[in-house]
């Protein structure tokens, strides 16, 4: 009988070891397999379901697809609705506002107020394309802008009466002196207010205590004219009274005024230039006596140096 060698002895244990290792993990592989099959057979029910579930939903029903049709159908009828008002707004005699009977008379169907100096020919001029017109067709934002080019007015407001009623309230502009502009063959006056807009002078009425300008022209801009006659204002209120002794004042140069006085049958040229007016014309009355019999023949004096008056008599410098 053979013998088993030691070396026998010690690897069948081993390998048998590894045996039973290997079946183990198998049985355990086995395992995992079959715990993972049901979730794997769930989950892939569940998708399905999702996947079913997303296909219900995005079927809408029928009647959804009116409401589109049914939002064109509505605004088609209001379109169609506001043409056929405003088809009869135009139409309609009752919106229209009325001419007068006759040429000489002021429509029936419009009120004017604040009209003073401004030509009432021309401001009805400016509505003579809307009588026997629809109010509807009323541009009110046209006729005020036509109505700040006719002279004389400031600004204008315009409304609509309905059904067949237009209101107009005028403000006009206020007359600060009189200008003379230089004609192609004589001067010509207009009048000038404090914005330096020129307008014409007004028939039938006298304006009295405006100071005549000089110096300006028609081709002057309006920012221009109204530094010089704000300029000119400025003196004749602060020398007061004695602006009724001055017949016109020179504005050419704002900043060097040069004003004509009447003393007596004289009519003589202050240069004053552009600050202490009246203390500089009161300090020239209070010494013309004596100048006077010093150079009669004077006729231009210089104040713009406080408490100096010079003389400069005709056909000689100052």
């Amino acid at each position: 009988m053979a013998r088993r060698g030691v070396t026998d002895e010690l690897e069948y244990p081993l390998l048998q070891q590894g045996i039973e290792e290997e079946s183990r993990e198998a049985v355990r592989s086995d395992s995992r397999d079959e715990e993972s099959r049901p979730r794997r057979r769930a989950r892939v029910g569940k998708d399905r379901d999702e996947t079913q579930g997303a296909v219900k939903r995005r079927k809408m029903p029928w009647y959804y697809w009116l409401l589109p049709v049914a939002a064109l159908l509505v605004a088609f009828l209001l379109v169609a609705a506001f043409h056929r008002v405003e088809a009869f707004l135009i139409a309609d005699d009752r919106f229209h506002l009325p001419a007068p009977a006759d040429s000489s008379e002021d429509p029936p169907g419009m009120t004017l107020q604040g009209l003073q100096r401004a030509n009432k020919s021309q401001v009805l001029r400016v509505f003579e394309q809307d009588l026997g017109r629809s109010l509807y067709l009323f541009s009110v934002a046209e006729r005020r802008r036509n109505l700040l080019a006719v002279d004389w007015i400031k600004d204008a407001t315009v409304s609509r009466r309905w059904p067949n009623h237009v209101h107009v309230t005028v403000v006009e502009r206020q007359p600060a002196a009189f200008v003379q502009l230089p004609g192609d063959s004589a001067p010509e006056f207009k009048v000038i207010d404090i914005d330096g807009v020129l307008m014409p002078i007004p028939s039938g009425e006298r304006l009295s205590n405006l100071l005549v300008l000089t110096g300006m022209s028609a081709s002057d801009t309006e920012a221009s004219r109204r530094i010089r006659v704000r300029e000119a204002m400025v003196m004749q209120r602060e020398i007061g009274a004695l602006a009724s002794r001055l017949s016109e004042a020179d504005v050419r140069d704002p900043g060097n005024l040069r004003v004509t006085m009447r003393i007596d049958d004289a009519s003589l040229l202050l240069k004053i230039g552009n600050k202490n007016y009246k203390k500089r014309l009161e300090n020239f009355l209070q010494h013309y006596a004596g100048i006077y019999n010093v150079k009669p023949n004077a006729k231009t004096f210089d104040l713009r140096i406080d408490g100096r008056i010079t003389a400069v008599e005709e056909g000689r410098g100052e």
